[in-house]
């Protein structure tokens, strides 16, 4: 690793911390009178929240600056308190940025790569530190995944909150990547928040109506009910790639008796799209083919062939009962089924052009895929002090199994014109069982259960010490191979030190760890694990709605498994070092609301020397949002956003992605129970690559997208 990012670090970490010394210094000379600017501007935003209640770790999110989490802890603790790089990003923000894939709510976050594979809708690809796929979770439970095809991509409609935790978190999250965990909060029965309905048009054809409704049965609140629904009909820049999702997701809120709440939901999202991914060689992508460029717009599957997408269900529940005023216990359960089908063709992109210098050879491929995931879990938390020492422990016990099978087909296909092609030349295959491909079709599966200890303890009103330990057993089964058991201790310890103002330096290592399977020969990978030691500086003004936070880390993992050098391949790396800083501003100011974020990633396969594949070595985000009451527009607001991602290289030094800078806006208009709303992303239209491969291929970003939407709330 070259030593001048690492003699950079230091100077990084002073720096930040020296920013945020001066400004918390010049706020603190400002919070009266932006304190007094606040209130009266606060009514023009109507906002599905609750209202008069303090925040909680699964609460709404007042503006974009939350102060509490529990995805780093599984206890509801202020942010400043975890020594542990952390984003909250709120339903607001989202509304805001109208972002309706997880791609588009990750895109203003430090330390992740939201723009993976580009427009690829085959799943949610995001990376956290250093190129890691970063595991996601459900109110902190694991979600299901299929074998392979098939994906229910996440609906961030449903989310009160994403919360981004970077690094090593297998002492929370259990098996997990060594980038960092997403975890997503569900949207909870609030009985005195509002009601929404909204209708969305846009470009490509983009068409949605939503609906999020809440209410309470009976006179006593005892029980409140959540009502989420949604349908979206909207094509993509790829022609005949159209995009078709239904939501529909009720729960109920029951305090049963004054110590007893129980949380009850129930969800079916079904997903239906063509293929947006082409494979397209390099040639023609990010050099000149014989006759230019591919164009974006290029579908280069079979119409009236081409499908992906499946269904999901989700059950599941959340009891908690206090035992005293200081002990509580907490039970959760949740079962996800997911049905999945994926029919489609890609260009053989390692053949290149044939003679004619138009066509590219295809491969068909089609997959059936079901799986269903049990999590569940049992906690107790309690508070205690010992001399001028107090005390948080929570421990407890987890478990998941899931179960994964798959049908899968493939073969050559006839070739496509991609610059003016001709479909329905190629016949579609007849589809057995029979006719698997015996090296994909099987069944899998993972059973795991974890015991967690963990203590929070503060001493007097200065340091907080968080020290958790997690032992895993963890059985990975696959047909035709020998089940692969894999048993892991992982560990944490931070400590913060809480000065005045809402200064908080801290410091921590964690560690963590993730079953790899096996390749496609059948041997087992070995378990890919992180190491983490991080230093930062938080602030978080107890009279200011802002949040601000600076971190230096190194990061080492072992057992990464990537793509191999030729398609249906993966290989294993060797030793992993990743060493990065980051920063992050959040706040909402008098008629301003910001988020502010810069990230430096230097990464090394250490057996080669070579930088990990796509891993930008820099990238920026600014998002800003303004009320122009003062310009003599009333509830007019207007919103603008700059992202730029650096460059980025293939794995081996050979091939790099260009840097590229895009740009987003908004404009808002609230006018008593309405609101409206036109967002446009990518708003100069900007024709990029979200990444270039070595094996061959390359991948196009998001082209400009404008969406209006006009919603009613009361």
């Amino acid at each position: 690793m070259p030593t001048t990012f690492a003699s950079r670090s230091p100077r990084l970490a002073l720096l930040a911390a020296a920013a945020l010394l001066a400004l918390q210094a010049q706020a603190q000379t400002a919070e009266p009178a932006a304190a007094a600017a606040s209130e009266p501007e606060s009514a023009t935003l109507p906002a599905i929240k609750a209202t008069g209640r303090a925040e909680t770790a699964t609460s709404p999110v007042s503006g974009y600056t939350a102060r509490r989490s529990a995805t780093a802890t599984r206890t509801d603790t202020p942010l400043n308190e975890i020594p542990q790089s952390i984003s909250v990003i709120s339903a607001e923000q989202i509304r805001d940025q109208n972002a309706q894939t997880m791609q588009a709510v990750l895109r203003y976050t430090p330390g992740v790569n939201a723009d993976v594979y580009g427009l690829d809708n085959r799943g949610d690809w995001f990376s956290l530190r250093g190129g890691s796929q970063g595991s996601t979770l459900l109110d902190g439970l694991r979600r299901p995944l299929t074998n392979w095809y098939g994906v229910v991509r996440d609906e961030p409609y449903a989310f009160e909150r994403v919360e981004v935790l970077r690094g090593p978190a297998s002492v929370m999250a259990g098996q997990n990547g060594p980038g960092g965990v997403v975890n997503l909060v569900s949207k909870r029965p609030q009985p005195d928040a509002g009601n929404e309905v909204s209708v969305q048009l846009g470009n490509h054809d983009h068409k949605q109506v939503a609906a999020d409704l809440n209410g309470v049965f009976g006179d006593d609140g005892r029980l409140a009910w959540r009502l989420l629904a949604l349908h979206r009909d909207s094509g993509t820049q790829v022609e005949y790639a159209d995009v078709e999702r239904t939501l529909f997701a009720p729960s109920i809120a029951w305090k049963l008796t004054p110590d007893t709440r129980l949380w009850v939901y129930a969800q079916y999202q079904k997903d239906e799209s063509g293929s947006t991914e082409g494979f397209f060689p390099l040639e023609g992508t990010l050099y000149d083919g014989p006759n230019g460029k591919i164009p974006v717009e290029r579908f280069v599957s079979e119409p009236g062939w081409d499908t992906y997408g499946g269904h999901r269900w989700r059950f599941g529940w959340e009891l908690e009962q206090r035992l005293t005023d200081d002990w509580t216990l907490t039970q959760r359960l949740r079962r996800d089924v997911v049905e999945g089908r994926h029919r489609s063709l890609y260009a053989n992109y390692w053949e290149g052009f044939l003679a004619d210098g138009r066509s590219l050879n295809r491969t068909w491929y089609a997959s059936d895929d079901s799986g269903g995931i049990t999590n569940a879990d049992l906690f107790v938390t309690g508070k205690f002090q010992t001399g001028g020492v107090q005390h948080t422990l929570l421990a407890g016990i987890d478990a998941m199994r899931q179960r994964a099978s798959r049908l899968y087909w493939t073969g050559a296909a006839s070739a496509l014109d991609v610059y003016t092609p001709t479909y329905g030349q190629w016949t579609p295959p007849t589809l057995t069982r029979a006719n698997t491909d015996p090296s994909y079709t099987g069944s899998s599966g993972t059973d795991q259960w974890g015991v967690v200890l963990q203590d929070q303890m503060k001493i007097g009103a200065r340091w907080v010490l968080t020290g958790s330990l997690r032992h895993d057993r963890t059985t990975t089964l696959a047909e035709g191979s020998e089940d692969l058991k894999v048993n892991a201790t992982s560990r944490s310890v931070g400590a913060v030190y809480l000065a005045d103002g809402g200064i908080s330096p801290y410091v921590s290592y964690s560690e963590s760890f993730e079953p790899q399977g096996a390749s496609e020969t059948g041997s087992a990978f070995q378990p890919l694990r992180g190491k983490q030691v991080e230093a930062g500086l938080k602030w978080q003004p107890a009279t200011l709605p802002l949040t601000a936070s600076a971190a230096v880390y190194r990061l080492k993992e072992s057992g990464r498994v990537e793509d191999g050098d030729t398609p249906g391949t993966t290989r294993q790396l060797g030793d992993v070092e990743v060493r990065g800083a980051e920063l992050e501003l959040r706040a909402d100011l008098a008629a301003w609301q910001l988020i502010a974020s810069w990230t430096r990633t230097r990464s090394e396969d250490t057996e080669t020397g070579a930088r990990l594949a796509n891993v930008p070595e820099n990238t920026g985000s600014l998002w800003a949002v303004h009320r122009l009451d003062a310009y003599g527009l009333p509830r007019v607001r207007a919103g603008f956003g700059v992202r730029h991602i650096g460059p980025a290289w293939d794995g081996y030094d050979t091939l790099r992605t260009a840097p590229v800078t895009v740009m987003d806006a908004m404009l808002g208009w609230d006018i008593q129970r309405w609101a409206f709303a036109l967002n446009v992303t990518n708003l100069a239209d900007k024709t990029y690559f979200a990444a270039c491969l070595n094996r061959g291929d390359c991948w196009y970003g998001t082209k400009r997208e404008f969406v209006m939407t006009a919603s009613y709330r009361w």
